[in-house]
C-alpha cells in the first residue's frame, strides 16, 4: 500500500492508503501526490515538489488586566445590579 496526498490550494487536504493511482479512482481533476516524507498529515504543505510542517501557531499573548480595572469593571457590573434589582422590585 501507497499513502497520497489530497492536494488543495498548496495544503494536504486528505490523506489517501491505497495500491492503485488515486488519480484513476477519483475525478482527474483532483491532486494527489505520493507521500514520501514521514509524519505528512492533514494541513501539511505542499510546494515544489515537497511536503512541510506548518509553521508553528504563536498562542496569543495573555492580557493581565490591572487591580484598579479589575475594580472599576466589578463597580460597572455591581451598578448593572443594583439597577436591575431596583427594577424586578418596583413591578417593572
Amino acid at each position: 500500500m501507497n499513502t497520497y496526498a489530497r492536494i488543495q490550494n498548496g495544503l494536504v487536504a486528505e490523506l489517501l492508503e491505497t495500491a492503485s493511482d488515486p488519480s484513476s479512482l477519483f475525478n482527474p481533476a483532483l491532486v494527489w501526490e505520493a507521500v514520501t516524507t514521514s509524519g505528512v498529515a492533514v494541513g501539511w504543505l505542499f510546494s515544489n515538489g515537497s511536503f512541510s510542517a506548518p509553521p508553528p501557531v504563536s498562542p496569543a499573548p495573555v492580557i493581565i488586566p490591572s487591580l484598579p480595572q479589575l475594580q472599576a469593571e466589578l463597580a460597572t457590573i455591581q451598578a448593572q445590579i443594583a439597577a436591575l434589582s431596583s427594577t424586578t422590585t418596583s413591578g417593572g
